[in-house]
């Protein structure tokens, strides 16, 4: 009974090392594959880039449209608008 208790604590011993073993493999990999997913962070890789300036050191602001843009739009939009109708007119 002695050979199979002696085997018995080798065997478990070996287990436990091989088990051992491959957990810190698996969490090694995992850390690695952590590691790429967070280095690959668009916003870290990407070069820092300054506000444009003017020439006097003022940031440039740059706005959505204003009125003279939208009424220019518009009124492009009727004169289109009222050259289609007088030409399906004048067919």
């Amino acid at each position: 009974m002695s050979l199979f208790d002696s085997w018995g604590e080798s065997l478990s011993g070996l287990t436990d090392s091989i088990v051992n073993g491959g957990e810190q493999l698996v969490d090694a990999w995992f850390d690695g594959e952590a590691d790429k997913v967070q280095s690959a962070a668009p916003e870290e890789n990407r070069p820092k880039q300054e506000a444009a300036q003017q020439p006097t050191g003022q940031p440039i602001i740059y706005g959505g449209m204003n009125t003279n843009t939208m009424m220019l739009m518009g009124g492009g939009f009727v004169l289109l608008m009222m050259f289609i109708f007088l030409m399906m007119k004048g067919k």
